[in-house]
C-alpha cells in the first residue's frame, strides 16, 4: 500500500485541501472561457484574410478620405510613392431577404501618376468583404483612366448588419484593393510593385445620397 503523501509547503497543503474546488472551478469557468476565446479568435482570423484569386493577404495599408469640392462626394484615396488612386462609392443596395440577388456596391475610380514617375501595366482589383462572417464579393478587375469613368457594380448579396457572436456586430463590409504595376528603372530595368489597401465602407456616404448645393 502506497503511503499517503502530505505536502511540506503551505501552498502544497492548500492545493491538496481545495483540489476538488479547483477542479470544479476549472470546469465551470476556465474551460468555457478558453473555448469562447478560441471561438472568437478563430472566426476573426478566418475572415481577416482576403483572397485575391489565390493570393491570400492579411496585411493592408490604410487609406484617407477627402471631399470633392465641386460635388461634395467623398473620395477614398490610395497613395503610393508613384501613384494616387481615387475611388468614389456611388451607390449601394443591401438585400432585405436571403433570396435577394440584387445587392451591390457601385464605384467609380481614377488614377493619377505622380510627377516624374513612370509606371506601366497597372492592374487594380476590388473585393468587398466583411469581417467575422462569410460575406464576400467576387474579385473584380477595375480598369482605370485619368478621369472618373464608368460605374463599376460589384454584387454583394449578404444581409447586414449581423451579430455572429456576443458583442460582435458587423454593420458594413470593407473595400479591399490590390494594386500592381511596373516601375521603369535605369538601364531598361523595371520592378514590379504590389500594394494592398483596406477601407471601411460603413463610414462613407454614397454619392447618390449627397445633395449638391
Amino acid at each position: 500500500m502506497v503511503p499517503k503523501h502530505t505536502p511540506n509547503s503551505k501552498f502544497g497543503r492548500w492545493l491538496l485541501k481545495y483540489r476538488l474546488k479547483l477542479i470544479l472551478f476549472a470546469f465551470i469557468v476556465i474551460i468555457p472561457v478558453t473555448f469562447v476565446i478560441a471561438l472568437y479568435l478563430g472566426d476573426y482570423l478566418k475572415y481577416k484574410n482576403v483572397d485575391f484569386d489565390g493570393n491570400v493577404v492579411s496585411q493592408f495599408q490604410s487609406t484617407f478620405i477627402t471631399t470633392e469640392d465641386e460635388t461634395n462626394h467623398e473620395i477614398i484615396n490610395l497613395q503610393t510613392d508613384e501613384l494616387l488612386i481615387q475611388i468614389k462609392l456611388m451607390d449601394m443596395l443591401i438585400p432585405e431577404y436571403y433570396d435577394d440577388t440584387n445587392g451591390h456596391y457601385t464605384f467609380k475610380a481614377r488614377q493619377e501618376v505622380k510627377s516624374g514617375k513612370h509606371i506601366h501595366e497597372l492592374a487594380v482589383k476590388f473585393v468587398v468583404q466583411a469581417e467575422w462572417i462569410n460575406a464576400k464579393s467576387a474579385v473584380t478587375t477595375i480598369p482605370l483612366t485619368n478621369t472618373f469613368g464608368t460605374d463599376r457594380k460589384i454584387s454583394f448579396n449578404h444581409i447586414l448588419p449581423q451579430s455572429p457572436l456576443w458583442f460582435v456586430h458587423v454593420n458594413a463590409p470593407y473595400l479591399y484593393v490590390e494594386v500592381v504595376y511596373h516601375i521603369e528603372l535605369a538601364l531598361d530595368q523595371e520592378e514590379t510593385v504590389t500594394h494592398y489597401f483596406k477601407t471601411y465602407l460603413g463610414d462613407l456616404t454614397p454619392a447618390s445620397q449627397i445633395v449638391t448645393e
